[in-house]
């Protein structure tokens, strides 16, 4: 009895050291990418500049981390159905969060080159932040186990990338080791675009989603590199905040409480029924934001992209802005 318990145990240990190892190097987990055969379709003296934030939940719908597998025929109508969508909204800029590489939860598609592809983006950037060999969420049963674990985030952009940086955000103290050590990265992506003669930062970002005191720290991390990033040029920032305004000390509205700092909606319009972007069955919650620098931007439009549906388990936020 003392053998078997000795094995199962080593067994148990050998399994977890192997689940959490990574599929890729870590050299990997930054790449900017070309698209065969896309072009470049923007003017470079236009000084507008259009974008969507989708967190689009790796195309599960609302099934997102709960316990239910959907089939595969699924994900490739979501797939085929956000493609034909996307299509009514071309932009110049698609910045995404919770995409899949090829993970198993997906069927192992590549949601960012099909999306790239299909919607004839020039170039992009993706960032690696859940690398596991074995995800065991959720816990049960397990055959809707995630298994092989490869997520991010991207952009898509028709703007010639000129520097892009992946940089991982603080991470949860208080939760087991064994816990944290298969949880994802919290990421910003940090991508200086060419618009015209001027260059451009935009930070797409995902903040944590669990816990209150890493993602307030994550949002003024965010906004002190905001605010020192647009004394010197242009910067967008939008994502999925994991902040509603109706949270208590919601770290959002740091963001609106800087005049330096343009957001695609007013103080005044959040949690409107044009605004909220959380869940797509009933949404009650706005989590996800474009803010822009105040001093070299104007706002044109935004709106929330309703017509979207459940493909995700938000919406996603159309924003234009010009040049000043």
């Amino acid at each position: 009895m003392l053998y078997i318990i000795i094995v199962l145990i080593l067994g148990i240990l050998a399994f977890f050291f192997w689940a959490k190892s990574p599929n890729l190097d870590k050299s990997e987990y930054a790449k900017v990418m070309k698209f065969d055969g896309n072009e470049s379709s923007k003017n470079n003296n236009d000084s507008t500049i259009s974008l969507i934030t989708y967190n689009i939940g790796y195309l599960s719908g609302m099934t997102n981390n709960t316990s239910v597998r959907p089939t595969e025929e699924f994900y490739d109508k979501n797939l085929k159905d956000i493609i034909g969508r996307l299509k009514k909204y071309p932009v110049d800029v698609l910045a995404l969060q919770e995409i899949d590489f090829g993970g198993n939860r997906s069927y192992h598609v590549n949601q960012y080159q099909e999306l790239a592809q299909a919607l004839k983006f020039y170039n992009g950037c993706r960032s690696i932040n859940w690398d596991k060999k074995y995800v065991p969420f959720p816990y049960f049963p397990i055959s809707v186990h995630f298994k092989k674990m490869l997520s991010g985030q991207a952009v898509m952009s028709n703007f010639e990338i000129v520097d892009y940086e992946r940089v991982v955000l603080s991470r949860v103290q208080s939760q087991p080791y064994y816990y944290s050590s298969m949880y994802l990265d919290r990421l910003v992506e940090r991508i200086k675009v060419k618009v015209g003669d001027q260059e451009v930062m935009i930070f797409n970002a995902h903040t944590e989603a669990f816990d209150q005191k890493t993602r307030t720290q994550q949002i003024l991390f965010l906004k002190d590199w905001f605010l020192r990033t647009a004394e010197t040029m242009p910067v967008v920032m939008l994502g999925d905040f994991n902040s509603d305004p109706s949270y208590d000390n919601a770290a959002i509205l740091e963001m609106y409480d800087d005049d330096r700092i343009g957001a695609m909606c007013s103080k005044e319009d959040l949690l409107c029924d044009k605004t909220l972007t959380y869940p797509t069955d009933k949404p009650i919650e706005q989590l996800d934001f474009v803010f822009f620098s105040t001093k070299h931007f104007e706002l044109l439009d935004w709106k929330v992209l309703y017509d979207l549906g459940e493909v995700s388990d938000h919406f996603p936020v159309y924003t234009s802005l010009k040049l000043k």
